[in-house]
């Protein structure tokens, strides 16, 4: 067993080395021989590529079982792929460094109410109280590399949940009742090492729909960072920084990311071309220009202004006559209808928050990055939900902060920035889109 450790651990060993092809990233290397150990304090980036296939449970189980089903099950599902009998439902892919934490969010936020006021003479309640819930993927993780053995250790937290509708429940089975919310979620937190390279199982994944199965795969690279020897001299001018958001088909991003993996001048000479051939949208791009060390922010879209706090309509209160002149009585009170009480505005479209650190040779540039692009879908539809309510407006939120090291002069293909999948809020379902986020890098 420790001979075998040994082997693989060699083998991704080989990995961690600057490429001169642009290799498979899905596919380990196992012929390459073991690269000479890097310093430990020169810089690497951890890009993670997150998979998931949702297949049949049968076919599953059947994989599991075959011969070697373990370890030959990544590339057997992908057969599968191929076949047509298993679906590529989900691809992430994010840059990060080690020791820091990383998250990423493709969701529609969905408002629901979590109180009510008291039922009046006809059983009618008014919503007073909202909570936001997330519907769709959202990916929380931390690696470290060990530098004697090459490993990664992985924490995470993935989650995916999707919105079912809502339901009537009732205190008095003679009155309408109030709607509440249903959802399907799907949660996995631990913790994994992993072997650079090698596709790891993080999770199965129940599939509303019955008989079906999603499987939840992690492929992690340690790339590091090579920078032209130089003498050390002073960054005295600006760093113009240049972020290109490009969407394409998810299975044709996957064989982009296959094909060049970090190699992002290559990732965006293809993505030129799709632009033109109209296989691809450039969704937005965005140049900031800023001194080193400073904290700098991009923002350009909609202010949607939305409310937050309301009042419930009230029935119409008869006047009470005094009785003498300690007690006057009361008024009449008019009946009241429903209002707005208190209001929120949200940044629409897209928005970037950046700080560069360039290095002391000039040559390399620390990042540390929180892109976001926000669209607001509507509001809230459903049945159950009906005229009497407020409007509860849904957002769609596409969301990255992360931090990572790139060469200054270059393209860098930093993650993926996917809008949402089948997350059932509004009928909401998967598009089958890949959103890729670059970044250029220069000095000025």
């Amino acid at each position: 067993m420790k001979t075998h450790i040994c082997l693989l651990l060699l083998a991704s060993a080989s990995l961690i080395v600057a490429q001169d092809k642009p290799k498979d990233p899905f596919v380990k290397d196992k012929q390459a021989a073991a690269a000479p150990a890097m310093p430990e304090d020169a810089p690497r980036n951890i890009q993670c590529l997150l998979e998931s296939f949702t297949l049949p449970l049968a076919e599953y189980a059947a994989l599991l079982d075959a011969p070697e089903g373990r370890q030959k099950l990544y590339p057997k599902v992908l057969e599968a792929v191929k076949a047509g009998s298993a679906k590529l439902d989900g691809c992430h892919w994010v840059t990060n460094k080690s020791g820091m934490r990383t998250v990423l969010e493709s969701v529609d936020e969905l408002m629901h109410p979590t109180e009510w006021t008291t039922a009046d003479h006809k059983g009618f309640q008014y919503p007073m109280a909202l909570e936001m819930r997330q519907m769709g993927d959202r990916f929380e993780y931390e690696t470290v590399l060990n530098t004697n053995n090459g490993t990664l250790d992985v924490t995470y937290d993935f989650s995916r949940d999707q919105f079912l509708g809502l339901r009537l429940f009732k205190a008095d089975n003679t009155l309408t009742g109030v709607p509440v919310a249903n959802f399907y979620g799907r949660k996995r937190t631990s913790s994994s090492r992993f072997i650079p390279g090698a596709p790891t199982l993080l999770a199965t994944l129940n599939h509303p729909e019955p008989g079906l199965t999603t499987l939840l795969f992690a492929t992690a690279h340690v790339v590091p960072v090579h920078a032209a020897k130089s003498s050390a001299a002073a960054v005295d001018g600006n760093v113009l920084l240049t972020a290109r958001v490009i969407s394409l088909d998810r299975v044709k991003g996957w064989e982009l990311l296959k094909k060049h993996g970090p190699v992002g001048a290559a990732c965006m000479a293809e993505l030129k071309t799709m632009i033109a051939a109209k296989a691809a949208v450039l969704e937005h791009a965005a140049t900031i220009n800023v001194k080193p060390g400073v904290r700098a922010m991009h923002e350009s879209g909609v202010l949607h202004t939305y409310g937050t706090a309301f009042s419930p309509p009230t029935d119409s209160v008869p006047a009470q006559p005094g009785k003498d002149s300690k007690d006057p009585g009361q008024p009449a009170i008019p009946a009241s209808l429903a209002g707005t009480m208190a209001f929120e505005t949200r940044s629409l479209g897209f928005r970037l928050e950046v700080e560069p650190v360039i290095g002391p040779d000039g040559a390399t540039a620390d990042l540390t990055l929180a892109p976001e692009f926000i669209t607001m879908t509507g509001n809230l539809k459903a049945e159950n939900w009906n005229e009497h309510y407020p409007d509860l407006p849904v957002f769609s939120c596409q969301k990255i902060n992360t931090s990572y090291v790139q060469l200054v002069g270059t393209t860098f293909l930093i993650s993926t920035l996917n809008p949402p999948g089948d997350t059932g809020v509004n009928g909401r379902k998967d598009e089958g889109r890949m959103w890729l986020l670059l970044m250029d890098v220069n000095l000025e």
